[in-house]
């Protein structure tokens, strides 16, 4: 015996595919997807920035060119 309930069979959600935006849409504005993808951009490059900034005052100049160069290749 099953132990789905009784009907359960006929349940399912009303998802659809995500759609892509007109970019030539009138007044169109970011949606939130597209607004974390950018504050992501920010953060990570804000991050790798003040590593650079850290390692170059210690003297570590290969090491924080290096760095920055390899996490802006990651992040791009």
């Amino acid at each position: 015996m099953s132990a789905m309930p009784a009907g359960s069979e006929t349940l399912h959600h009303h998802a659809r595919p995500m759609a892509r935006r007109d970019p030539r849409e009138a007044h169109r504005g970011a949606t939130p997807l597209e607004l974390l993808f950018d504050l992501m951009f920010v953060v990570s490059f804000g991050l790798a920035a003040s590593q650079l900034a850290h390692a170059l005052a210690e003297g570590h100049y290969a090491t924080a060119l290096n760095g920055f160069a390899f996490a802006s290749f990651c992040i791009c």
